[in-house]
C-alpha cells in the first residue's frame, strides 16, 4: 500500500473513531443532565473549560510535532531519533503535567471562589486535574504512531477513552448525588480521569507491540542530542497549541461571563448557574450532534482539496470545496429548523427541562454557521493556508466574547443573549473564511443551489410545526408528539431533496475521491 493509501485509511479511521467518541460524548449528557439539572450542569460545565484550556495550551501541538519529526526521521533512516524523540518527549510531558496537575490542584479554590463566584466549583476542578497528566501522556503516543502512519492505535485509543469515561460520569455522577451536586458533578468530571487510564493502557499495549516487532530493526542516530530533538519538538507544537486554546479560553471565559452577567441582572448564583448549564450543558449538547457529520466532511474534504491544488486542477478544487459545503448545508439546515421549531418539547423530552428551550431557539442557528466554518476552515487548510483559518478563528473567539457581555447583560435577552452572540460570532468567521477562499480560489459559491435548499427546509420547518400542534391538539402526549413530528419533517425533508435533485449520491464520491 502506498503512501497515499495508507493516508486516506488513516483519515478514514479517525473519522469513524471522531464519530463514535462524538455520539458517546453527546448521548451521556442526556442522563446526566436529567440527573443533575441546570445548577448540577452548570457546575460540571464550569469545571471542563478551565481542563480543555490548559490542556490545549500545553499539549494541543504535540501529536502533531512528534508525528513531524517521527516521520521525518524515520524517512531518513534514522529510527534511534525518532525512539528518542518519543522518550524525550514522554519525560517532558510527564513533568509538566504533573507541575500543571499541581498548580490547578493549589488554584483550584481560589478559581472557584475568585473566578467562577462559586465555591462549589472546587470539588470539580479537585476531581479534574490529574486527567491533564494523563491526556499529555496519550499525545505522545499518538504523536509517535501518528509519526509512523498508523491511526489504528489513536483510533481505538480514543473510543475506548471515551466509553470508559462516560461509564464513570454517570456512574459516580448517580452514586454522589445523595451527598449533594458539588460532589456529584466532581464524581462526573472525575470520569476524564478514568477514561485516561483506559486510553493510556490502551496505548501502551499498542507501543510494546510496536516495539517488539521491531526489535530486529537497526537502531539510526543522527547525531542530534536529547535537548536539541526537544527544542524542535516544542518549537513545532507551540503554534497549533496556540491555535487549538482559542475555542476552550472562549468556553472558559464564558464559564465567568455568562453567570456574571446574569447576576448582575439580580439573578441568585444558583439561577444564573442553572442558566448557564441550560446553555451550555443541555443546548450546546445538542448543536454538537450535526458536528459529528460536518467534521467526518471537513476531514474527506482537505486531502480531496490538497491533491486537486497539487494537481493544478482549479476546477475541480473549486468543485469540491462547493461540494463539501453543500453536504454541511444538506445535513444542518434541517437540524437547524427542527430544533428552533420544536426547542421546548425537543429539551423537555431528553432533559426534562423545557425552559433550555429558550436558550436552544436562537442557539439552532449556530449548526449552519458552525458547519460553514468547520467546512471553509478545511477548504482554507487544504490550500496550504491554515494560518488565515487560524486567525478567523481568534477574530470569531474575540468577537463571541465582546458579543456574549454585551448582550447577556441586555434585560429582556439574558441567557438567549449568549447564544445570539455565538451565531453571530462564527456567522462573522464563516464570512471571513469565504471572502478569503473565494480571494485564493476563484470560487464561485452555489448560492441558488443553498437558497433552494433553504426553501426546502422552510416548509419542512413550517411542516413540523403544524403537525407537532395538531397531535398536542388531540391530546396526544407531548414525547410522542414531538417524536411523531420529528419523523414526519425526516420524511417530507427526504422527499422534497429526492423531487428537487438536490441529493446526490455522487456529490459525496467525488468530493471522497481522491
Amino acid at each position: 500500500m502506498d503512501k497515499r493509501q495508507s493516508f486516506l485509511r488513516g483519515a478514514v479511521v479517525l473519522s469513524i473513531a471522531g464519530a463514535i467518541s462524538k455520539v458517546l460524548g453527546a448521548v451521556y449528557r442526556i442522563p446526566l443532565a436529567r440527573l443533575l439539572g441546570g445548577e448540577g450542569m452548570g457546575l460540571y460545565q464550569m469545571a471542563y473549560p478551565i481542563y480543555t484550556t490548559i490542556l490545549a495550551l500545553a499539549t494541543a501541538g504535540v501529536p502533531v510535532a512528534i508525528s513531524v519529526l517521527v516521520s521525518r526521521k524515520e524517512t531518513a533512516g534514522y529510527k534511534g531519533d525518532s525512539r528518542k524523540i518519543f522518550q524525550v518527549s514522554l519525560l517532558i510531558l510527564f513533568v509538566f503535567g504533573i507541575l500543571l496537575t499541581i498548580l490547578v490542584m493549589q488554584s483550584a479554590g481560589f478559581i472557584a471562589t475568585n473566578i467562577l463566584k462559586d465555591p462549589r466549583a472546587y470539588y470539580p476542578i479537585m476531581a479534574v486535574a490529574p486527567a491533564i497528566l494523563l491526556s499529555g501522556l496519550m499525545s505522545v503516543f499518538r504523536g509517535y504512531f501518528q509519526g509512523h502512519q498508523s491511526m489504528v492505535p489513536t483510533a481505538v485509543s480514543q473510543v475506548v477513552e471515551q466509553m470508559f469515561r462516560v461509564s464513570a460520569v454517570l456512574l459516580l455522577a448517580f452514586y454522589l448525588f445523595p451527598r449533594g451536586l458539588a460532589y456529584s458533578a466532581a464524581g462526573a468530571t472525575f470520569g476524564a480521569v478514568v477514561g485516561g487510564i483506559a486510553g493510556l493502557i490502551v496505548l501502551m499495549i499498542f507501543y510494546w507491540r510496536f516495539k517488539g516487532n521491531e526489535k530486529t530493526t537497526p537502531l539510526l542516530y543522527s547525531g542530534s542530542s536529547s535537548m536539541e530533538l526537544a527544542k524542535e519538538m516544542v518549537t513545532l507544537a507551540i503554534p497549533v497549541s496556540f491555535g487549538a486554546v482559542v475555542l476552550p479560553l472562549v468556553q472558559m471565559l464564558d464559564a465567568v461571563i455568562v453567570p456574571g452577567r446574569l447576576m448582575a441582572l439580580n439573578y441568585t448564583t444558583s439561577q444564573a448557574t442553572a442558566l448557564y448549564g441550560q446553555l451550555s450543558g443541555m443546548a450546546a449538547v445538542l448543536i454538537s450532534l450535526p458536528t459529528i457529520f460536518t467534521i467526518a466532511i471537513a476531514t474527506s474534504l482537505v486531502p480531496a482539496v490538497s491533491e486537486a491544488l497539487t494537481r493544478g486542477d482549479n476546477n475541480l478544487l473549486r468543485d469540491r470545496i462547493n461540494y463539501g459545503i453543500r453536504a454541511g448545508m444538506i445535513i444542518t439546515l434541517p437540524c437547524a429548523a427542527g430544533l428552533f421549531t420544536l426547542a421546548f418539547p425537543i429539551c423537555d423530552l431528553l432533559y426534562a427541562t423545557p425552559e433550555a428551550g429558550i436558550p436552544l431557539e436562537p442557539l439552532a442557528f449556530s449548526c449552519i454557521v458552525l458547519a460553514a466554518f468547520q467546512l471553509s476552515s478545511a477548504g482554507l487548510q487544504g490550500i496550504g493556508r491554515p494560518e488565515i483559518a487560524m486567525r478567523n478563528l481568534v477574530v470569531t473567539g474575540i468577537l463571541k466574547v465582546i458579543l456574549n457581555y454585551s448582550l447577556t447583560s441586555v434585560p429582556h435577552l439574558n441567557i438567549q443573549g449568549a447564544a445570539i452572540g455565538t451565531v453571530t460570532a462564527f456567522f462573522v468567521g464563516s464570512m471571513l473564511n469565504m471572502m478569503y477562499l473565494k480571494k485564493l480560489t476563484g470560487i464561485k459559491y452555489e448560492i441558488k443551489r443553498l437558497l433552494k435548499l433553504s426553501m426546502i427546509t422552510l416548509i419542512m420547518g413550517i411542516a413540523v410545526k403544524l403537525v407537532f400542534g395538531a397531535l398536542v391538539g388531540m391530546d396526544i402526549n407531548s414525547h410522542i408528539a414531538t417524536l411523531l413530528a420529528i419523523m414526519v419533517g425526516v420524511g417530507i425533508y427526504g422527499i422534497l431533496l429526492i423531487l428537487s435533485k438536490e441529493f446526490d449520491i455522487k456529490m459525496i464520491r467525488r468530493m471522497t475521491q481522491v
